[in-house]
């Protein structure tokens, strides 16, 4: 069944992703590839630790805001950007 992404307007078939996690979203491949680029930038930045309930909810924030589902909450960085990533100190 071809669908809309919810992300980039592309149409794309259902049958063609990979993971059916994306289908929630209605999310094509190429934006749930990105979204999983994404969220290992997210775990990485703030050291998430998974098997923490608010951890866990955190990153759920940052996909929700990445589909665009709700909107960039204060102090939510874009981590896509060079910019907003916080190096680590020697």
């Amino acid at each position: 069944m071809t669908k809309t992404c919810s992300k980039c307007g592309s149409s794309f078939d259902e049958s063609s992703v990979d993971d059916h996690q994306a289908i929630k979203y209605t999310a094509c491949q190429n934006c749930w590839n990105e979204w999983m680029t994404q969220s290992i930038m997210v775990i990485n930045e703030f050291k998430l630790d998974l098997s923490m309930p608010e951890h866990r909810q955190m990153l759920k924030k940052y996909e929700r805001a990445f589909f665009g589902l709700e909107g960039r909450e204060a102090g939510m960085r874009d981590l896509s950007k060079e910019s907003e990533r916080v190096p680590d100190k020697p």
